[in-house]
């Protein structure tokens, strides 16, 4: 999953919004450092990427995909359910999705010191670009995929899998509905239990 969802499944405060974001920049142990809801949601946000290994909707989803991208498909499909979930928004939050970015870019802003070197750096942007809601509109789904790939000095043509959004649309996002129910109760058992 992408920035959006992992935000959408964390608790509603900022540390665990930190550490839900967070999980994509620490790598390995985490620091006994961190404060506990952080560190909690960091947790949580890599049970949440272990599930899109062994989900069988998930990994529907990425065989959908010409197997040219190889293993980007994984990435294809984070993206593209994140532009679902903004997309249908109002099915899943009360809040509206504008609202909710505004709350987390606060709340990142108010932990700013305790998020890793890399969420710092990207943190401007993100907020400048409002990347959370900007993720409803086809062309920034475009343009993510195209930062993607330059990441990775175009070792795989990510970019060109934004065609893959247009030809498995429909499949795509009645993959994400079945999928956003089943993140969603792991989530709920994974709290009660941690």
């Amino acid at each position: 999953m992408n920035y959006l969802a992992h935000l959408y499944l964390s608790d509603p405060n900022p540390l665990a919004w930190s550490g839900s974001l967070m999980g994509d920049f620490v790598k390995g142990a985490v620091p006994t450092t961190f404060p506990a809801e952080l560190s909690r949601h960091l947790k949580l946000h890599r049970h949440v990427d272990s599930l899109t290994q062994r989900s069988e909707i998930f990994q529907t989803s990425r065989r959908r995909l010409d197997p040219r991208f190889r293993h980007a498909r994984s990435v294809l499909i984070d993206v593209f359910f994140d532009h679902f979930l903004a997309c249908r928004w109002d099915d899943y939050s009360d809040q509206p999705l504008a609202d909710f970015a505004q709350d987390v870019y606060n709340g990142l802003q108010s932990c700013y010191d305790l998020l890793s070197p890399g969420l710092q750096q990207q943190l401007p942007r993100m907020i400048e670009y409002d990347w959370l809601t900007a993720y409803r509109q086809p062309e920034i789904v475009e343009r993510v995929l195209q930062r993607l790939e330059q990441r990775i000095n175009h070792k795989i043509p990510i970019a060109a899998g934004f065609s893959q959004l247009e030809l498995w649309h429909d499949e795509l996002e009645i993959d994400f509905t079945a999928f956003m129910a089943e993140a969603q109760q792991v989530v709920v058992e994974w709290k009660r239990l941690n």
